[in-house]
């Protein structure tokens, strides 16, 4: 996949003086934790960390032991949400095939300092270390809008990145007023700089970032999307609830419905937020043999898009006014269909959707009403379903070694992606995974980097 590179320089941050540290690329002699290996004294060696100990219940499909860890003080906290407003979630512990740490702590001169750490996943070694000075009449905690943060978020292609905001406060100087600015750049898992932005006051500390721009939407319609780094502003008639459950890459797609009332149906109507344009509608498209044959001239069709994979998307088909409904996988551009999927009961509810996508996105775990259905999304092949006397299984993570990542009941479980057969149970701290096949657990003793493996 092509990832676009931009580079605006942080040059405010750097003449304020904040950043009091930002080191890229993987430090020849960095730790895990951060350190160094640097000479010392004979006469006074200091004592090398060491690596807490897993004592938690073994997880099916992760290797016996860790790769690397950190302890509960070096690990701090991870990162939250880029798409969301509240920051106050720091539970965001992996960026593509990187694993992200913050903390702050006190310094001199009523001063703090917020660090965020990008590391190698299969190594722990440092790839990239931000360090920002941060005075002590900021105050509040890690979740104030005006402090730094580390966020998790996507480029505009759809992959990983890393999104850093930073406060910058110049004071007033001689016939200069004291000012405010922004500074928000985004990073590849790698840490190469992909785009920065500046913007006056401290009001884009908080403000959604989704696929590499800046997200300003009102309640009844209007948004402005301001990129990143490179790139025009642009204003679109897209709504808050139209970017909600927006579908696609880079602006992306959003749907309405378009309800007749002669023959009873809710059509949908795809529209392309960047341009407004109407792309495609469900009336126009053929609906799949199970459904077609309940149309009549009285009562259509109904469908609902949903989100599933760069720009392919999942759009349900029923009967108007039936929970029996059908899975199809689509081009989102076109509402051209790539497989037709399995059949669903949708209960009639949306409360309590899940989803879980393979690497390669070619199996998917749905749970879009009466239970979950496991699917092989290029042939359609349906591979399980689950039983009506079974507990509700709520896929989570499904990230190719074999074993679906699910909540039962709200208990974390590991389950036979084949089969569905449960592996193991009781799990406490769901893993998080990364693109290269690593899995991030925390508990109360540290932070605990695991390969995966087939079961």
């Amino acid at each position: 996949m092509n990832r676009i590179r931009t580079t605006v320089a942080l040059g405010l941050v750097l003449s304020a003086g904040l950043v009091t540290g930002c080191s890229g690329g993987a430090e020849p002699d960095a730790k895990p934790g951060g350190g160094k290996t640097g000479k010392v004294a004979e006469s006074s060696p200091p004592a090398p960390p060491k690596s807490p100990v897993y004592q938690g219940k073994p997880i099916a499909g992760l290797a016996a032991q860790p790769a690397w860890s950190l302890t509960a003080d070096e690990a701090g906290n991870c990162a939250s949400k880029a798409s969301e407003e509240d920051t106050s979630q720091l539970d965001e512990c992996t960026v593509g095939d990187a694993v992200i740490v913050t903390d702050s702590s006190g310094g001199q001169s009523g001063t703090s300092t917020f660090t965020a750490r990008l590391l190698d996943a299969k190594s722990g070694k440092l790839r990239k270390k931000f360090d920002f000075a941060v005075p002590e009449e900021s105050g509040g905690t890690s979740s104030s809008p005006t402090l730094p943060r580390a966020q998790v978020g996507e480029w505009r292609d759809g992959s990983p990145a890393l999104l850093i905001r930073n406060r910058v406060d110049t004071p007033a100087s001689g016939l200069k007023k004291a000012s405010t600015q922004t500074v928000l750049t985004m990073y590849a898992p790698s840490g190469e700089k992909l785009g920065s932005s500046s913007f006056d006051g401290d009001t884009h500390m908080s403000t959604p970032v989704r696929h590499g721009y800046l997200v300003e939407a009102g309640l009844s319609g209007g948004a402005v999307f301001t990129p990143i780094g490179d790139g025009e502003t642009l204003t679109t008639e897209a709504s808050h609830i139209d970017l909600k459950g927006a579908v696609g890459s880079g602006l992306g797609y959003s749907s309405q419905q378009d309800i007749s009332f002669q023959p009873s149906a809710e059509w949908l109507t795809a529209t392309d937020i960047r341009t407004g344009k109407k792309v495609w509608n469900t009336k126009d498209l053929a609906p799949p043999a199970a459904i077609a044959k309940l149309v009549t001239s009285d009562k259509a069709t109904s469908a609902r898009l949903m989100p599933y994979q760069g720009d392919k998307a999942l759009l349900e088909w029923s009967s108007y006014g039936d929970s029996e409904a059908v899975m199809t996988l689509i081009d989102v551009k076109s509402g051209r269909r790539l497989a037709e999927g399995p059949g669903i009961d949708t209960n009639g509810t949306i409360d309590d959707d899940g989803l879980a996508i393979s690497p390669d996105g070619k199996t998917a775990v749905v749970q879009y009403g009466k239970g979950a259905v496991a699917w092989n999304t290029e042939t359609g092949k349906e591979l399980w379903r689950q039983a009506a006397d079974e507990v509700t299984i709520m896929p989570n993570a499904l990230p190719g070694n074999g074993v679906l990542y699910a909540y039962l009941d709200g208990t974390g479980a590991a389950l036979d992606a084949r089969d569905k057969k449960l592996l193991t149970s009781g799990i406490e701290e769901m893993p998080q995974f990364t693109t290269n096949g690593y899995a991030t657990v925390r508990t109360a003793e540290g932070l605990f980097i695991f390969a995966t493996q087939p079961i």
